[in-house]
């Protein structure tokens, strides 16, 4: 039975493996649930298939929910975030890659599954679930025997263990598929012959450039019909994402003075009773608003705050109310005792899964805690059993560690205990079967109990900025009169630009979902009603909506108007350098020099004297020796080049090096393969719609 808690434990991992691990390769390079009422009900489309509302938030929740059940603790809004992520990714991966493994035919044979958990070289997961924890081997006879069993165990067990059987099945596949690419994606020997050619084969130039900064662009006029004629043509370098923009005005809440007097004087009349009580924790855990900290201090590690004569206090003894970052707080020396200063341990950890298998994870620490007892390695088991990675393959050892570094009962155990002791303690991680090594030895220490009250707003403090943010809406509701009202001293107007679906933060403010939500989902020109974050209250206006595609011609004005007038300087210089015999005629006749380059391979990135000039390159690539090209439009100027001497390539016949270099820029753009299907099938994610 303990066998199918970690099978129920490590399917879900299985399947975040095969969804985002899939995904993770081809990409090389805290909202509930909201369903749709209405007609538009669609999250997305992917491949032609809908994604609606209804199906996404269901495999949303029953994966939440499932984290909520082996975690035993409500899922935070990061936890809920990442589950959107997975369950999308997990949708592009059924409707996109899936796809692509039936066209291929992939598929695993039944041979290869049961080869897969019952042969001699089972999947990793099941050699982990089937190994004796005594002598660290894998029992083949162990699998079977579980197998046959589960017949008689309850159905909730063999429904787990066949989803674990499907999970470690699509692994394959996707193994297969990745295999396919990093197999396909390679370089041959030709491929490698002509790398190392542009590599190594070096031409020496002479060329006469006529820069574009030499003219002004305010002496170059263009007319709509240029612009209009070099949007459409360079359009595709305006290809952009679904952006908006925003600007927005902060009304942020802070106590007020009264709101700070109440604080302190809540505070002192809490010190008198603090001073009497007996019961310390009880009393921070029930009137702080900060946690119970329960480290013991030395006379030389007392908190900020603290003067360090207070550890020669009397127990019971009381700071006077000091303030700390916000917060009104008073101290109480609440015990002392000698404890070392640090702890050598090491332990074995068996993780928890909230199961009913739990019950025999301590049974089978006391078993090994026996096996250890009778002579067996710790440090053996340790590396086989223990699931704590980290130590496990240091043997269990953890070192050296001060107190209050580990968890409070792992603490416990080795501060409180003696060298020699072997426990077995419960954390929230798991079961721990626990050895003290060593201990440094015991000084005097103290308990420090601490009750804090934060100096935060009223609801009356709350209403009336809230009240401000309103009428500051009310007032300016359109694009005119935000801008207007923004442009006085009275206000401060941020601006959060390429603002994204998927984002949760924008620039100056963090966990503001809601409002991004907002901007996706209203017209450029809109203005927010008063939003709430924390203690700030936002008003925003919608100032641009950039929707994915192409950039319109006005969101793109400046950079068509400068592209356009480069482009008609360098038409009037090519008329200007065409026609002359020689680099020293044409320099002379436009005013320039004869400029010179050495050492240029057709693999370079960059010219010297030119920079990054892909066409000049191209172009000197086809000319012999003492050629002179025509005029070439570079980046930053029409150029006229001429090869004045070409040296080629050394004779070799080892390749390697250069086919290698091929090998892994395939392998690298491979990572993009997932983008090109998607924008192949079409995958639209609206899920800012909901969430």
């Amino acid at each position: 039975m303990a066998v199918i808690g970690k099978i129920r434990e490590k399917s879900g991992l299985v399947m975040i493996i095969i969804g985002i691990g899939m995904i993770g390769f081809l990409f090389q390079d805290g909202a509930q649930s909201l369903l749709g009422s209405g007609p538009d009900n669609s999250l997305g489309e992917i491949g032609g298939v809908e994604v609606t509302a209804q199906e996404f938030d269901q495999r949303l929740q029953l994966a939440v929910s499932q984290w909520e059940s082996q975690n035993e603790a409500s899922a935070s809004a990061d936890v809920r975030t990442s589950f959107k992520d997975q369950v999308w990714d997990e949708f592009i991966r059924e409707n996109v890659l899936e796809s692509q493994f039936i066209e291929l035919g992939l598929a695993v044979s039944s041979d290869e599954l049961f080869d897969m958990v019952r042969g001699n070289d089972p999947h990793p997961q099941v050699k982990q679930s089937f190994t004796d924890p005594a002598t660290g081997s894998f029992n083949p006879a162990k699998v079977l025997q579980f197998l046959k069993s589960l017949e008689s165990m309850p159905v909730e067990n063999k429904k787990q263990w066949l989803l674990f059987e499907k999970g470690i099945e699509k692994e394959r596949i996707a193994n297969k598929y990745n295999l396919l690419l990093s197999k396909g994606l390679t370089a041959t020997s030709s491929m490698a012959k002509r790398a190392y050619t542009d590599q190594k084969e070096q031409r020496d130039v002479k060329f006469v450039v006529k820069r574009y900064n030499t003219v002004d662009d305010s002496t170059v006029s263009v007319t709509d019909a240029d612009l209009k004629a070099y949007y459409n043509e360079h359009k595709g370098e305006y290809k952009q994402g679904a952006t908006r923009e925003l600007e927005y005005v902060k009304f942020d809440v802070t106590p007020s003075k009264e709101d700070i007097i109440e604080a302190k004087k809540w505070i002192d009349e809490t010190a008198a009773e603090f001073k009497l009580t007996e019961d310390d924790s009880s009393f921070v855990v029930y009137n702080s608003e900060a946690p119970l900290n329960q480290k013991y201090y030395g006379v030389n590690e007392m908190p900020f705050g603290i003067d360090s004569a207070f550890f020669y206090q009397e127990t019971g003894s009381l700071t006077d109310v000091y303030e700390q970052k916000g917060s009104f707080m008073v101290t109480k020396l609440s015990s002392a005792k000698m404890i070392p200063d640090s702890v050598k341990a090491r332990h074995i950890l068996l993780k928890t899964t909230q199961t009913f298998s739990d019950t025999l994870l301590e049974a089978k620490l006391d078993s090994i805690k026996t096996v250890l007892k009778n002579g067996g390695d710790f440090a053996e088991i340790a590396k086989n059993m223990s699931e704590d990675v980290g130590s496990a393959i240091e043997g269990g050892d953890l070192g050296w560690f001060k107190e209050g570094v580990m968890v409070p009962t792992f603490n416990a155990a080795c501060f409180d205990g003696k060298p020699g002791d072997m426990v077995i303690v419960q954390s929230q991680f798991g079961f721990h079967l626990i050895e003290v090594l060593k201990q440094a030895d015991k000084t005097k220490k103290v308990q420090l109990a601490t009750v804090t009250r934060k100096n935060v707003p009223s609801n009356e403090t709350f209403d009336a900025v809230f009240a401000e943010a309103s009428m500051f809406y009310t007032n300016n509701g359109s694009t005119e009169t935000f801008t207007t009202a923004t442009e006085s001293d009275e206000y401060t107007k941020f601006i959060a630009s390429e603002v994204k679906v998927s984002d949760k933060n924008i620039s100056g403010m963090t966990d503001v979902r809601e409002l991004v939500r907002w901007s996706f989902n209203n017209e450029k020109g809109f203005v927010s009603a008063p939003m709430q974050f924390s203690n700030t209250f936002i008003v925003a206006h919608l100032s641009e909506v950039r929707e994915e595609g192409t950039a319109t011609m006005d969101q793109v004005e400046i950079q068509v108007e400068l592209g356009a007038k480069k482009k008609k300087k360098a038409a009037m210089f090519m008329d200007e350098m065409n026609g002359s015999a020689s680099l020293d005629a044409l320099a002379t006749q436009i005013g320039g020099a004869v400029e010179s380059a050495s050492g240029v391979s057709f693999s370079a990135l960059s010219i010297s004297g030119m920079g990054q000039e892909m066409r000049v390159n191209g172009m000197l690539s086809t000319l012999q020796n003492g050629q002179m090209s025509i005029p070439i439009e570079g980046q930053s100027g029409v150029y006229v080049v001429q090869v004045a001497t070409v040296t080629s390539a050394p004779e070799t016949t080892d390749y390697s090096i250069y086919k290698a270099q091929l090998t892994q820029q395939y392998t690298a753009a491979s990572g993009q393969l997932l983008e090109a299907l998607k924008d192949k099938m079409v995958v639209v994610d609206e899920r800012y719609k909901f969430y």
